[in-house]
């Protein structure tokens, strides 16, 4: 059992900081900054967007990524639209041919 167990808990511990088995995504950390924020008050698009770059960039070891929110097409048009990322926060493009974040969420079954 323990030769089980160990492996078990090594593999949940490796797989904890991936988005398709959290479910936490740039999308997400968006809303909830745009729903809630800091103490109960939310935020505008542009702060949102850049508090959950802000934690990107800590989890990414320091290095700029760019947020990928085109699993919410909301999302995706407020990033595009520069009336509301007025802080040009950079996101990854819609045609983009990168896997789309949210992993099992995201398919489609006819």
């Amino acid at each position: 059992m323990r030769y089980v167990l160990l492996p078990s808990l090594l593999l949940l511990a490796s797989c904890s900081a991936a988005p398709w088995v959290t479910g936490h995504t740039d999308s997400k950390c968006i809303r909830e900054q745009m729903l809630s924020g800091a103490g109960g008050n939310p935020h505008a698009f542009a702060t949102a967007a850049g508090i959950c770059a802000a934690t990107a960039h800590k989890d990414n070891g320091g290095h700029d990524r760019p947020l990928d929110v085109r699993d919410d097409m909301t999302l995706q048009a407020m990033a595009e639209n520069p009336d509301y990322n007025t802080n040009r926060q950079p996101f990854v493009a819609r045609d983009s041919k990168t896997r789309i974040p949210g992993g099992i969420r995201n398919i489609n079954i006819d």
